[in-house]
C-alpha cells in the first residue's frame, strides 16, 4: 500500500500565502483530470520527509483534513525559491488507477566500467531522465543500468540496452544514446591527422637531413 500523508484544506491563497511559509507551512494544490483543484497545505516538516522519501512519480496517498477518503495522487511539480532553493510549493496530480501516466524518471548508473580502469577512457552520460508510461502503481522511482559491460573504447549503451519491468514502457527510441566511453583526450590529440599536402614540410629555415633547406625548395619554385 502507498504511504499515506495528512494535508488540510487551505483557505490563504495569493501572495498571502507567503505568512504560511513563515509559519513552516507549504502550500500545495492537488489536480487532476476532470477534477477541480483543491488548495491544501501540509507541514513543512512532513513535505521534506515526503520528498526525501518518495520524490516525483511515486505514488502515494493524501489524506485531505475534511474527507473521509484519501486521494491518490504523485507529486507533479516542486517550487522553491530561485535563490535560496527553498521549498515553497507542491503541486499533486491526482490520479486514476486504472490509466496509465507518463512520468520522466532518473536514470541511475550502476557499477563501473572497465574500459575506465583498462584504457583510461572517460565515462560520459548522454542522458538523465528517460520518459516512461505504466500504471500509477507501476511507475518506478528510477531506473537502474549497469555499466560493467562497457569494456572498450567508444563502446556505448541505447535505450535497448535498459532492462525494465513488464507493465511498464520506455517512450524514448530504441537508439537513443544513454552513455559512452570516450578515448582519454591525450589519444585524441596524438592520433591527430595531418592535413594532406603538410607532411615532410620543415619550418622556413630549417634544413633538411640531406642538407637541403626551405630556402633551396622556394629558390626551385621561382625557376
Amino acid at each position: 500500500m502507498p504511504d499515506t500523508y495528512q494535508v488540510e484544506r487551505r483557505v490563504i491563497t495569493g501572495k498571502a500565502v507567503r505568512k504560511l511559509r513563515q509559519e513552516g507551512t507549504i502550500p500545495g494544490n492537488i489536480y487532476g483530470r476532470h477534477l477541480e483543484s483543491v488548495a491544501v497545505q501540509l507541514s513543512w516538516a512532513n513535505a521534506r520527509e515526503m520528498l526525501n522519501d518518495h520524490g516525483r512519480n511515486t505514488l502515494i496517498e493524501l489524506q485531505v483534513s475534511d474527507e473521509q477518503n484519501s486521494r491518490p495522487v504523485v507529486v507533479r511539480d516542486i517550487g522553491r525559491d530561485a535563490v535560496s532553493g527553498e521549498l515553497h510549493h507542491i503541486d499533486f496530480f491526482q490520479v486514476d488507477l486504472t490509466r496509465t501516466i507518463q512520468a520522466s524518471v532518473p536514470i541511475n548508473f550502476i557499477g563501473e566500467a572497465p574500459a575506465v580502469q583498462t584504457y583510461g577512457g572517460v565515462f560520459v552520460r548522454s542522458l538523465d531522465v528517460v520518459r516512461l508510461e505504466a500504471l500509477p502503481n507501476e511507475m518506478p522511482e528510477a531506473v537502474d543500468v549497469l555499466i560493467d559491460g562497457l569494456e572498450e573504447l567508444d563502446q556505448s549503451l541505447t535505450i535497448a540496452d535498459i532492462a525494465i519491468a513488464t507493465g511498464v514502457t520506455i517512450l524514448n527510441a530504441e537508439d537513443q544514446s544513454i552513455a559512452q566511453i570516450a578515448r582519454p583526450r591525450l589519444e585524441v590529440e596524438e592520433t591527430e591527422e595531418v592535413p594532406e599536402g603538410e607532411e615532410g614540410l620543415l619550418p622556413e629555415g630549417e634544413e633538411s637531413e640531406d642538407g637541403t633547406g626551405a630556402a633551396e625548395s622556394n629558390e626551385e619554385d621561382g625557376e
